[in-house]
Formats: structure tokens, sequence, C-alpha cells
């Protein structure tokens, strides 16, 4: 039985993997997007959100000490093993366990890169008369030229274990704008201080699958499809029914 949905939001409002996901989809399932985000339906837990924590801690740290990670997977372990946590909970934290240790395995890749901690507060991406539900886990450090440069890092826990080429393309597309959401959202939103937003510093981390996507440098067409997208979204809204 499908849980009644919490409310129906007034305002167009989508999340960052809905809005990529949008991107990719036919009519027929962009109709389906758009009332589920109109529509949402209350999960039963939230996914991943104990993990996010650890992951984050983990990696701001530049010895990359691997304590946070280990003491996460205990608390995880016992969580399993507790008969008082219900089997979505359980689970939960099963699967929390596959994504810390897909992080490790993700060292080499992640170890040129500088992180720090993103700010707790962070206002709201809107785009094209809509509301992005959207997050940076981490900023991002580097430097070009003598230019300090920032991003923003998205953490992305997918569940999917296709791997025939379709099922890549479509990660990698996903993960493509939703690193350019990041750069949007780093550009409007995030203290920079006396840094310069970079494309190549915005990126999504998709932590499973061991990939992460950067904001291409050749960009604009592709924040301009999100921005028309958003317009198509926005119009349609009013019109959209349960």
């Amino acid at each position: 039985m499908s849980r009644p949905p919490i409310r129906e939001r007034a305002e167009p409002r989508i999340s960052a993997n809905d809005l990529a996901l949008y991107m990719l989809s036919s009519d027929t399932a962009r109709i389906g997007i758009i009332r589920r985000a109109k529509y949402p339906q209350n999960p039963p837990i939230t996914r991943y959100r104990d993990v996010r924590g650890p992951i984050c801690t983990f990696l701001s740290d530049l010895n990359r000490n691997l304590n946070p990670l280990v003491a996460a997977e205990t608390m995880f372990r016992q969580r399993m093993a507790d008969p008082s946590e219900s089997s979505l909970r359980q689970d939960d934290a099963r699967q929390s366990i596959e994504v810390l240790n897909a992080l490790q395995r993700m060292r080499n890749v992640l170890a040129p890169l500088e992180f720090a901690p993103a700010p707790t507060e962070q206002s709201r991406l809107e785009l094209g008369g809509v509301v992005i539900s959207v997050r940076a886990d981490l900023l991002v450090f580097g430097s070009s030229r003598g230019v300090n440069q920032m991003g923003a890092a998205i953490l992305r826990m997918t569940q999917s274990d296709a791997e025939s080429e379709p099922a890549r393309t479509r990660r990698r597309d996903v993960g493509l704008y939703v690193a350019t959401l990041a750069r949007l959202h780093a550009e409007q939103n995030l203290p920079t201080s006396d840094r310069q937003v970079a494309n190549r510093l915005c990126m999504s981390i998709d932590v499973q699958h061991g990939e992460l996507f950067q904001a291409p440098d050749a960009n604009t067409r592709r924040m301009n499809d999100l921005e028309n997208a958003c317009r198509f979204i926005a119009a349609l809204w009013p019109t959209i029914q349960p």
C-alpha cells in the first residue's frame, strides 16, 4: 500500500537528484517526477543519514584518519545486531557499511582533493522559478596559476548495481548534472571569501560506484538546459494532480 502524501507543495520544488533524472527521462516519466515532487511521501526512514557525517569528517581531515569510519562501522554493526531496531534501520545499517567500504576503495581517487566542512546553514538554490533541494556536503579547495579556488561536493549514495553500458552512461549523465547544480549552488549560495568558484572543484561523488564527476568546463549549455527545464516545471506545476 502506498503511503499518503505528507502535503501538497504550493511552490515548485525538486531535489537535485530528481532534477538530474528529469533531464534524462521521457515525457511520461517527467510528469511522474514532477508529481512526486509536488506530492512528496513521508519515507519511513532517511537512508544513509548517519553515514554522511563520518564520511565528511574523514574527508575533511587532511591526514584522512580512519577513526571516524571505524567508529561508524562499529555503530552500524551494533545496530544490525540489535533486535530492538526495525528491519529498515538494520538494512540501512548494512548498506551504510557498504558505503563506508566503497569510500575506502576511492581513497586514491579522492586523495589529491582538499575538502573542508560545508556551512551548516545554506541558502536555497532557485533556478527558473523552481527551488532545488541541493546541499553541499563538503567544500573543496584548490588553486590554479596562483588563483585560490573553491567548489562544492555532493555525496550521492546510489543503490543501482547495474553495470551495463546504458546504466553507466546514465549514471555519468546524472552525475554531471548534479555536479553542475553543485557549481550553481557554490556560486550563488556558498561563502567564497577570496576564492574563485571553479568547475573542476564542483563535483558529485557517487560513493557506491567509486565514481567522481566534476562539472565540465564547457558547461553553459548544460546550465541553460537545467534552467529551461525548471521554467517548464514551474509552468506545469499548477496543473499536476495527485
